[in-house]
């Protein structure tokens, strides 16, 4: 049975450890935007302002990094991911650092940052929660990028591709060209080449011209 869109925001990890009865007493005081999506609709932009927290509440989405220098994009499936890049509504740079899209039809809910910081932080279970979401989003990626040492090409490669990634998993598309993956984790085109044609026939990769597909990021390492 689908659930209503009341009861999945109450399944919202923003709001964990509150009682449906403190959660109706936030909701009615602070204003939910909820928008509908189509298939290939974007949610935000890179290089966008981050305004607020954004959920997915339903629906299938992916994410487009495009490297400020032109030299690749890189574009993953992404697993429900909650809600979308909310350590960049702090800090020094306050912007979302890729775009995200509909795969499918789906709807978001977004609080602005004003609502959140006057209504929402005052409430200590729901700072500590939206505290940890941050930390914990930020401790994950930072823990796989120290696990890989530089010391052969494969391990660079699989951190080029963690450093540019929202998640440490699943499948990645990169439109790159042989010569650029090179020169960016500093090794030659040739061993380059060698070691994706050696993944590629383990069959963690599939490779096109200018195009390299990760079937499970995971797998990589």
């Amino acid at each position: 049975m689908e659930l209503t869109m009341f009861e999945k925001i109450l399944q919202l990890p923003l709001f964990q450890g509150l009682t449906q009865k403190e959660i109706e007493d936030v909701m009615s005081h602070i204003r939910l935007d909820f928008v509908n999506y189509q298939a290939g609709d974007e949610i935000v932009m890179q290089d966008d302002p981050c305004r607020g927290l954004v959920y997915i509440i339903n629906g299938e989405i992916a994410s487009e990094y495009r490297d400020p220098q032109g030299r690749f994009t890189l574009t993953e499936q992404l697993s429900p991911i909650g809600v979308i890049e909310p350590y960049n509504m702090f800090g020094m740079f306050q912007k979302y650092s890729r775009t995200y899209f509909f795969k499918t039809d789906g709807c978001t809910l977004t609080i602005d940052k004003a609502i959140v910081l006057k209504h929402l932080m005052t409430n200590n279970i729901i700072k500590i929660n939206l505290l940890n979401i941050i930390c914990n989003r930020y401790q994950q990626t930072q823990k796989l990028l120290c696990e890989f040492p530089d010391d052969n090409i494969k391990s660079k490669l699989v951190k080029f591709i963690l450093s540019h990634s929202s998640i440490g998993k699943g499948q990645k598309e990169i439109h790159i060209k042989m010569t650029d993956i090179a020169n960016i984790i500093h090794e030659t085109r040739l061993n380059v080449s060698k070691t994706l044609n050696t993944l590629q026939q383990q069959g963690h990769v599939s490779l096109q011209r200018n195009m390299l597909f990760i079937k499970n990021l995971k797998d990589l390492y």
